[in-house]
């Protein structure tokens, strides 16, 4: 069975692909297909060949064999996947995309604006550190990342990093500098190196892809060809050289050193930390009518900030922490109990977990449709506004991040007033129609 739902995932992402009108292959339904093969059915071959590494609490607390477990699976997502890629086509079927065929934008403000958005997340992350005790005692503690980041809000102004790398990749396209291009080389090792110090690869595989994307739209449009292989093979094996090097660094403090390094080069935990998989086949198979949640705690979080002082008292933000206590204690946990009574550790719920749990197939259907409007019309207004690297950095974080479980959507609500300031500054000095000092770019 599970070799099935590979080979039908692989076929159905692969013709979706192929069929897209769209030629662009970071539009919308082509940039899902990629990212579903990826996360997805690495994860799903990795079963094929190795079974026994499916984790048992699931199948157990789920009272399910392996077969059966992603039979269900694969029913739900093909049924989520049509939904969020019939969000996409129906909603960009609204209206036509039109977008000006120049335009205008100033360099000298484009690289003045650069250079403060990257003041403002170094300062910001110099900061952070003098709060905590400095980058030693950070690179020390990476174990415990997650409390040293907790109530540190000046980290919400580290995505000013990379909207500062777009911007010089603007400069560059503007003028093709190369005092523009070596200032960019510094950036972006310089964001990478901050990513990194967090002990996480999230943060900085977005950062990455963005920057993939941003090139193919603002400096030229990427090309299947021998060189352009060559770069991505390149850059695939530092990738993959980064993504096990991190969990390195991270565990250095272990004691059990030996354990921690095996660790690291064992495939079965890579695969797991690049997909979340594993969590939707828990979800599919454990929820059903009888103990759906029905958006039971949702809105809690925010309405207990304002009535209880104690917050061991105030339900998890994150209801990844009741999936988490499910497996944990092999029994039933829901909203709204309060974060004391569950683990601290969680199982993302993303949207497939978060719309099975809470509404079985309706919501699957609802909310991946959704998510697909949501995508599209992101899309349209990149296209609209010309690929403006403002609206770049928001088309990824949505494509990788939006869905509509509570995590996700407090987290963009935590960045809208960035965004809004940093789009007001952009088309306020740097996309300007009538300015001498200003040169044209088409697209």
């Amino acid at each position: 069975m599970v070799i099935f739902c590979f080979c039908w995932f692989l076929v159905l992402y692969g013709s979706t692909f192929i069929l897209a009108k769209n030629k662009d292959v970071f539009s919308p339904v082509k940039f899902i297909c990629l990212k579903y093969a990826l996360l997805n059915l690495s994860f799903i071959l990795y079963v094929c060949f190795d079974p026994n590494s499916f984790y048992k609490q699931i199948l157990k607390v789920c009272n399910v064999t392996l077969p059966q477990a992603f039979l269900q699976y694969t029913i739900l997502q093909t049924i989520a996947f049509v939904a969020v890629v019939a969000g996409m086509v129906v909603f960009s079927k609204k209206k036509r995309q039109v977008h000006n065929s120049a335009i205008i934008y100033n360099y000298k403000a484009a690289k003045i604006l650069a250079v403060l958005f990257f003041a403002t997340g170094i300062t910001a992350y110099s900061i952070f550190l003098n709060r905590i005790g400095g980058l030693q005692f950070l690179l020390s503690n990476l174990s415990k990342r997650i409390e040293l980041q907790g109530g540190q809000y000046i980290l919400n102004l580290l995505p000013l990093l990379v909207l500062a790398c777009l911007l010089l990749l603007l400069c560059i396209k503007l003028k093709n500098n190369v005092l523009d291009k070596i200032l960019l080389t510094v950036f972006v090792i310089i964001t990478l190196g901050i990513y990194s110090s967090f002990g996480g690869r999230e943060n900085s595989l977005l950062f990455i892809i963005t920057l993939i994307v941003a090139v193919n739209y603002i400096i030229n449009q990427l090309r299947v060809n021998k060189k352009s292989i060559a770069v991505f093979f390149m850059l695939f094996l530092a990738l993959f050289f980064y993504i096990i090097a991190i969990p390195a660094i991270r565990n250095h403090s272990n004691s059990d050193k030996h354990k921690a390094i095996s660790q690291v080069f064992n495939i079965k935990v890579l695969v797991y930390n690049i997909s979340y998989t594993y969590i939707d086949v828990f979800a599919a198979n454990y929820f059903n009518k009888n103990n759906a949640w029905y958006l039971k705690g949702y809105f809690e979080p925010v309405d207990a900030l304002f009535a209880k002082p104690d917050k061991s008292a105030i339900p998890q933000v994150d209801q990844g922490v009741y999936f988490n206590s499910i497996i944990t204690y092999q029994k039933d946990f829901r909203p709204p109990l309060p974060r004391r009574e569950v683990t601290k550790a969680s199982w993302p719920t993303e949207n497939f977990g978060f719309a099975y749990a809470n509404f079985l197939i309706p919501g699957i259907i609802v909310f991946f449709f959704l998510q697909g409007m949501v995508f599209s019309l992101t899309y349209r207004m990149l296209v609209r506004d010309n690929f403006n690297p403002l609206l770049i950095m928001i088309y990824i974080l949505v494509i990788f991040t939006f869905n509509f479980s509570s995590l996700r959507i407090s987290g963009f609500i935590k960045v809208v007033p960035l965004i809004y300031l940093c789009h007001v500054l952009f088309n306020k000095f740097v996309a300007l129609k009538n300015n001498h000092d200003s040169l044209k770019i088409k697209f």
